[in-house]
């Protein structure tokens, strides 16, 4: 029977003005995960598979299903529905959008039973964005948190992956100073993708994409929005004024300050390209190359530190995990790892058809004492205190996605198969498996 819940915890409600009026929802009704077992066989039978007396709400998808689910991970249970959105910090609201081909609806759902939530429609077919390998779209300024009525919600045009693009336009939903919704769209000459908004919604940062050699190559350039005019010049690195730019976005990182860290798998070596979005300049951050890094570069992944104090960029398959200051905005630390315990291992490279994005490759815990990173040979766990402290969670498993619980005493890893396995953080034992597989993502383990 499926759990009924009537409120939802909202912490950071991200919104549009045309959700002005909108009430939050109190937790106070809402059900922990239940208990539903206490031995620690992972391959225990039957749809109450043990988890070792712990529980989740997990966020995951399937093959060629567009939308997600929000499961039990002790038995499967489908709780609810989701579109694949941009989510609050709780996950009780989400920003979604649906199109018929002719005109888009975005949706400020709120995730409790009936759904709902305030729509704004514009004519034409569009989508959120997503950031390289990330499924979870973005696209809503940061003001959001804290001024619903001031926030602003860019769309990309829904054309076909591959598509070659002579034009490339936007839709940008924001508001009057009396909250009433208006709509823009932004057309640019040449190829272009989204990158990032200022926390307050005036300046769109794309990214264009460059003819000739070596592939990869693009500029960052800023819009105005409000006249959706492209500004002179371009974003370059104030360090390097003169370097162009190559590379495929993997990750982002965007911090409240507004500062965007995106890592690229650049055409010699990775490397972060950090966007100051209120003040319209970048620098580009080195992360160290290897002669297999080519082949590992989907394992790349980058993560905040809950305190902001650091950002952390880690490839458990290649052993390197790097500290990067965010406020000067240079390297603190790197350290090699031991290598992956097993053989051979087949990695997937960079733009493989086959591979999809699934979820987080890096998180850290709650605490901000580990750092847990997946890999084509398992899960690497770091010291945060000591880059050069680590110990092998799973080895010999690809692992695609993790997710952590809020007590940070969970892991739960997306493992090759389509599997997911739960993880005691500390010492790394197999408490339990999600009693059915065939699963593509896994975005999140909610607090609820």
């Amino acid at each position: 029977m499926r759990t009924q819940r009537t409120s939802v915890a909202i912490v950071t409600v991200l919104a549009v003005a045309a959700l002005a009026g909108l009430v939050g929802c109190s937790a106070a009704n809402s059900p922990s995960p239940a208990v539903t077992g206490t031995t620690t066989d992972p391959g225990a039978a039957g749809p109450t598979a043990a988890l070792g007396g712990r529980d989740a709400w997990l966020v995951v998808g399937r093959k060629g299903a567009p939308d997600l689910e929000v499961i039990l991970a002790s038995t499967a249970e489908q709780d609810y529905v989701l579109p694949n959105g941009i989510p609050d910090a709780t996950w009780g609201h989400l920003f979604a959008t649906a199109t018929d081909g002719a005109r888009t609806t975005l949706t400020h759902l709120v995730v409790q039973p009936g759904f709902g939530g305030p729509q704004t429609v514009i004519d034409g077919s569009w989508r959120l964005p997503t950031i390289g390998l990330d499924p979870t779209p973005v696209g809503v300024s940061a003001n959001a948190a804290e001024s619903p009525n001031a926030a602003t919600v860019v769309l990309v045009e829904d054309v076909p992956a591959g598509t070659a693009r002579t034009s490339s336009r936007f839709a940008v939903l924001r508001h009057t100073p009396t909250g009433e919704p208006i709509s823009s769209v932004i057309e640019l000459h040449g190829s272009f993708d989204y990158d990032a908004m200022s926390p307050d919604g005036s300046s769109l940062y794309v990214v264009e994409h460059l003819a000739g050699t070596p592939a990869g190559r693009y500029q960052v350039r800023a819009v105005d929005v409000a006249t959706g005019a492209l500004r002179d010049g371009i974003i370059a690195d104030k360090r390097n004024v003169g370097e162009s730019m190559a590379g495929w976005p993997i990750a982002q990182v965007r911090r409240p300050d507004g500062v965007v860290l995106t890592l690229y798998r650049g055409a010699e070596h990775p490397f972060i390209h950090a966007l100051n979005t209120a003040e319209g300049w970048a620098v580009c951050i080195d992360l160290p190359a290897s002669r297999d890094d080519a082949a590992a570069a989907l394992d790349w992944g980058l993560a905040e530190a809950p305190d902001g104090q650091a950002v952390f960029a880690v490839n458990a398959t290649l052993g390197v995990a790097v500290d990067v200051n965010p406020v000067d905005l240079t390297v603190r630390r790197t350290a090699s790892l031991p290598p992956p315990a097993t053989g051979s291992i087949v990695l997937a490279k960079f733009g493989h058809g086959d591979v999809g994005p699934a979820g987080r490759r890096v998180v850290v815990s709650p605490d901000g004492r580990t750092i847990f990173a997946a890999g084509s040979a398992g899960i690497l766990a770091v010291d945060a205190s000591d880059l050069g402290k680590s110990r092998r969670l799973l080895d010999g498993t690809a692992v695609a996605a993790l997710g952590l619980t809020p007590d940070g005493q969970t892991v739960y890893a997306l493992d090759g198969s389509g599997g997911i396995v739960a993880l005691d953080a500390t010492s790394g034992a197999v408490v339990g498996r999600v009693p059915v597989d065939g699963f593509d993502r896994l975005l999140a383990v909610v607090p609820w």
